[in-house]
């Protein structure tokens, strides 16, 4: 799918140290992750890539990874109708539509595969995001009242939830 000159695909295992790059960028900013470092090695995010039990979509512009959606579905039976999104854009490629097109794709892969809910944790600072989940038909499910400390201000954890 071609967006505005990027290019929204499934990634590819050729695009794993390009997501280690946008992930460690996105990190970088020290306010939308929880963790500072991206800890998977390339050949790991290889292995992400290549699951057939999860999706990595990946947003891509001159031949760089800009974007990464993930779903990963629960492992245990109890938690099989379930998975859980994570989505990264670099800070220059944001407000382009990428992460509601990513997590479009991203839906209708769950529904595809008969994943009834569909979870994600935000940080309660990042209200474009939550603006974005909300358009999207995520709802609030719970929330842990300042569990993160960024700079020296605290956020709340917001578990939002998609019923397909």
């Amino acid at each position: 799918m071609q967006i505005d000159g990027y290019e929204i695909r499934d990634a590819q295992p050729k695009d794993a140290s390009g997501i280690i790059k946008c992930m460690q960028s996105v990190m970088d900013e020290k306010i939308f992750l929880v963790s500072d470092i991206y800890f998977f090695t390339e050949r790991g995010e290889k292995d992400i890539i290549k699951s057939p039990e999860d999706l990595s979509i990946v947003s891509v512009k001159d031949g760089e990874v800009v974007g990464i959606m993930r779903i990963q579905r629960g492992v245990y039976k109890k938690l099989r109708h379930t998975a859980i999104l994570s989505i990264a854009i670099l800070k220059e490629h944001r407000r382009f539509g990428l992460g509601e097109k990513m997590m479009n794709e991203g839906i209708e892969w769950c529904r595809n595969r008969g994943i009834e809910k569909l979870n994600l944790e935000v940080f309660s600072t990042n209200t474009s995001a939550i603006e974005l989940y909300r358009k999207l038909g995520f709802r609030e499910e719970g929330r842990k009242v300042r569990q993160f400390r960024i700079f020296d201000e605290y956020a709340d954890d917001i578990l939002m939830t998609l019923f397909l």
